[in-house]
């Protein structure tokens, strides 16, 4: 084992995970200034991140009419394996997941040298399949996760690149396998891309091959940028009306999350937003996705640059389906997570795998607001 590994792309002491991988509970660091609460998207179309307006009060999240059988997730690295926890944890709620460069359930079992040398971050790779079925097995049986049979039948779309240096695409065959295995549709897997770690979309400003902040990337299919969020939204929620390459009629709207329990204690922003076409504003039923940002991805490091680059919000704005965006922070005391990942080895709870992981009821209690109406 090497005394220095990776922690999604920057090399820190081999000791400082061994420390993380018991942490938990209490301390944490400053959170990112919140943002302007209501915006109107259409001004989105650039690489710039919004300008933070720290005076601007933060909205309440509301809720809206949701069609309960259009209910997705998805997610890129950290937020790819936590958006997989999201799917399995709660696969009564979600109806399918669209993940980049992520990873098997409970993938990292519950340790942070395995997260970075078996699934990821260190660009290592070593099976941890059969563990994660056995435990996915038990915590079903258990009641401690939604029902596996659920996930039958549901629409999954999966992303790896063949240059990934931080996921290999081993880890994310493994997850087809998976998904498969309980007998979840897949839908597509674009796994032939010579892309390099990040989340791909029209709208990335970095060439596929780069691996660089803000890990937003666009591919080319042939002569044109390859569109892999019209992939999965189509496999979602059937045929697309065309996207809206135009000035976004819907609206941006930044929220408080600490009303859900999000504190620097449970390494998770004071904000995050959510995105409101025109008509789903109007008591007509919508579609949900709710999208994971990976580490390095916080307002802090990118601004709210996931959001305008992930080319969702074009789709969304014209197809009647609302965005959710949660926001994570970094901590360097306690919960130890140096580069903002979702918690999807442990770092901040025992139980961040289950239904009643800290973030995953968070989360959910965002979900549940949304649905309400």
């Amino acid at each position: 084992m090497r005394h220095v590994l990776r922690w999604f792309g920057r090399v820190v002491p081999f000791a400082a995970f061994l420390a993380a991988a018991g942490c938990g509970g209490g301390g944490g660091t400053s959170q990112s200034t919140p943002s302007a609460p209501l915006v109107p998207n259409g001004g989105l179309r650039s690489v710039q991140a919004l300008t933070p307006a720290a005076s601007t009060a933060l909205a309440r999240l509301r809720g809206y009419e949701i069609d309960p059988s259009k209910v997705f997730v998805a997610g890129i690295s950290a937020g790819g394996f936590f958006g997989v926890q999201m799917h399995v944890a709660h696969s009564r709620t979600f109806k399918g997941a669209a993940i980049y460069a992520g990873g098997v359930y409970h993938c990292a079992l519950d340790n942070v040298v395995l997260a970075l040398t078996d699934c990821g971050g260190e660009g290592l790779y070593e099976s941890t399949l059969a563990e994660s079925e056995s435990y996915l097995d038990q915590q079903s049986a258990a009641g401690t996760i939604d029902d596996e049979r659920n996930l039958r039948r549901q629409p999954v779309y999966l992303w790896s690149g063949t240059q990934d240096t931080v996921v290999k695409q081993q880890e994310m065959n493994d997850l087809e396998t998976e998904y498969q295995h309980y007998g979840a549709d897949v839908v597509k897997y674009d796994n032939a891309f010579p892309a390099e770690h990040g989340w791909e979309s029209p709208d990335g400003e970095l060439a596929c091959g780069t691996a660089a902040s803000p890990y937003m990337i666009s591919c080319l299919a042939g002569s044109r940028a390859y569109d892999s969020e019209r992939t999965w939204l189509s496999a979602f929620f059937g045929q697309l009306r065309p996207r809206n390459d135009g000035r976004l009629e819907g609206r941006l709207i930044n929220f408080d999350q600490t009303e859900f329990g999000a504190a620097a204690s449970n390494s998770m922003d004071t904000n995050g937003y959510y995105f409101v076409p025109e008509r789903c504003s109007e008591r007509h039923p919508c579609g949900l996705v709710v999208a994971f940002h990976g580490c390095l991805q916080t307002q802090a490091d990118i601004g709210t640059k996931f959001i305008t680059e992930s080319g969702i919000d074009e789709w969304a704005d014209s197809n009647d389906i609302i965005v959710l965006y949660p926001y994570a922070i970094k901590s360097s005391t306690v919960p130890y997570n140096p580069q903002g990942c979702w918690d999807w080895w442990g770092y901040d709870d025992p139980n961040y795998a289950l239904k009643s992981g800290t973030q995953t009821t968070i989360v959910y209690k965002m979900v549940q607001r949304v649905m309400e109406r």
